[in-house]
């Protein structure tokens, strides 16, 4: 039972520390301004709009996690040259951490509850460089900002003693041994400057069906969190993160789609790794749509079970989190679960003819 509540503790300091990078969403495709900078207004459109939310841990009465994220892109102007395009992107995400009170010592108080809510605000602009006349192979360069807010919603928190003592006084810090304590943010929320992002993304459009998509991007560039729980009014910093992504479609005859991907993301100390296979299948009755269906390995955390369908410029997905690590011991199998939802809006310009001479008969 000790080593069960020793990793709720553990999830729930460091994810103070970290804000909005608890976490890396499972279906990292539909949040595609978080993952990457570069990302901004790669696609064919006037506008995309997105939502994505995720609940992780929910079979916990302690650190359980709500994050839903909304965005927007769209290319905006033209590049330098006629093959080039700048396109712009804004993201925000709201994550809760809901804190139920129940603690070792056998005391369970249900209406008791002290969550940490962060928000999350990121913008940014993108060019992007086509190496060609007919944009098969395009090189996306980011830069982003952004800013959280950090608050609790109640003016104390609980932990058991049990948990206190095994942990001893200065792993917590300043927090002593006590089973009460006020949260450190109720009356005054911290609002944290993120710092820059720069991101690079390489497109390569195989043919009409076919594509390859990877990317590499730094965040928290020259930025420190100022305060924490575990030291407040310190100067603990806002460790910088490294991204890389990659995705790889393939349309084979039939209509059977095959799209192997991959994340790696790393945030001292965290090291996340993950592998996804998608198997589609384009289907023409009674509408004109895709069904996707396949799994995924995440490291640490472990298996991923992955559903999706496009139809048209919508596209909506569906994951659910198999935990296979030590966390089962806390959580259950239950890990999480995602759903999103993607949508491409295309206004058509009508074309201005030119003006036509129309010469009398004689």
């Amino acid at each position: 039972m000790q080593k069960i509540f020793i990793v709720i503790i553990i999830i729930f300091l460091s994810n103070f520390l970290n804000g909005q990078d608890q976490f890396r969403y499972t279906l990292f495709d539909y949040s595609p301004i978080s993952l990457n900078p570069a990302n901004a207004g790669s696609f064919e459109g006037t506008v995309r709009v997105g939502t994505l939310l995720r609940e992780q841990d929910y079979g916990l009465k302690f650190g359980q996690y709500q994050s839903p994220i909304v965005y927007l892109d769209a290319p905006i102007i033209r590049g330098f040259r006629k093959m080039d395009w700048v396109g712009f992107g804004f993201s925000f995400q709201h994550d809760q951490q809901i804190n139920g009170t129940q603690v070792v010592d056998g005391y369970t108080d249900p209406t008791y509850y002290t969550n940490q809510t962060t928000t999350t605000v990121i913008g940014g602009l993108t060019y992007h460089l086509s190496l060609d006349k007919k944009r098969k192979n395009i090189i996306g360069i980011g830069f982003q900002t952004g800013n959280s807010s950090v608050y609790f919603t109640s003016d104390e928190w609980r932990l058991g003693s049990t948990i206190l003592n095994w942990l001893g006084a200065g792993a917590l810090g300043s927090l002593g041994t006590e089973s009460i304590q006020e949260t450190p943010l109720k009356a005054d929320p911290q609002s944290l400057n993120l710092g820059y992002s720069v991101g690079i993304t390489y497109t390569s459009n195989l043919n009409k069906t076919d594509y390859f998509k990877t990317g590499f991007s730094v965040a928290h560039i020259g930025k420190y969190l100022r305060n924490s729980i575990i030291n407040s009014g310190g100067g603990s910093s806002l460790y910088k993160k490294y991204t890389a992504f990659g995705i790889y479609r393939q349309e084979l005859d039939g209509g059977l789609i095959l799209e192997p991907r991959f994340i790696f993301e790393y945030m001292k100390p965290s090291l996340l790794f993950g592998v996804q296979m998608l198997t589609g299948l384009k289907l023409t009755k009674p509408s004109l749509m895709t069904l996707y269906g396949g799994l995924g390995y995440n490291y640490p955390n472990g298996l991923q079970v992955l559903l999706s369908t496009d139809i048209k410029d919508l596209k909506i997905g569906f994951s659910f989190d198999i935990n296979l690590s030590d966390k089962i011991n806390a959580t259950g199998a239950n890990g999480a679960f995602e759903i999103g939802a993607s949508y491409i809006l295309k206004i058509r310009r009508k074309p201005i003819p030119d003006p036509v001479l129309v010469c009398p008969q004689l």
